[in-house]
């Protein structure tokens, strides 16, 4: 169903772009993991793959969905606001369709503080912002692209990273918002 959204595309095509302009041989998690869509990407990268699901039916289903693929990662159920893994045990986190729509605002900043603390390089996070009549939203909403680009950069770096670059994914006109990967670099 989602592979069928426009911006479906266009998130595919940015985040190639993107993974380019990183070394090969990266050791990456992705958080959410989900049916492991940019897996074939990170192949042409020599990744190390590693992801992150709350779901096991997911996982399942990524099983599926990337056949032998699969085998080259190790996919494990968990919360991306208490991960399992180690301070700085990859050189690349990637988060996308999350921390804007899925969870509450509080969360998706223990996530990204998580997300700093797992990685000792890189960081690609999607997020959303809009170009007038923005807000920090409440605790118990969602982010959406209700802040401003400087309220979600202010956030990413009070988390340790540092955004140097952002792709347009999807832009909604009528209200203002734009949802971007941002490549950022680890504070140090």
């Amino acid at each position: 169903k989602r592979e069928k959204q426009p911006w479906w595309h266009v998130e595919h095509e940015e985040m190639r772009d993107l993974l380019a302009k990183l070394p090969k041989g990266l050791k990456v998690v992705d958080i959410p993991f989900g049916t492991g869509r940019f897996v074939p990407l990170y192949l042409e990268r020599d990744f190390k793959i590693s992801g992150l699901e709350i779901s096991a039916d997911m996982i399942a289903a990524a099983a599926v969905a990337l056949g032998d693929d699969f085998e080259h990662c190790d996919a494990q159920i968990g919360s991306a606001m208490e991960t399992p893994f180690k301070d700085g045990e990859f050189d690349l986190v990637v988060s996308t369709r999350f921390l804007s729509n899925i969870i509450t605002h509080a969360d998706a900043r223990k996530a990204l503080a998580e997300f700093a603390r797992i990685t000792s390089r890189y960081g690609i996070i999607q997020l959303g912002h809009r170009t007038e009549g923005t807000r920090v939203p409440r605790n118990h909403e969602t982010m959406d692209t209700s802040m401003s680009r400087d309220d979600v950069d202010a956030m990413l770096r009070a988390n340790g990273l540092e955004p140097i670059e952002r792709r347009l994914v999807l832009e909604t006109p009528e209200t203002g918002g734009e949802m971007h990967h941002i490549l950022c670099e680890v504070i140090t």
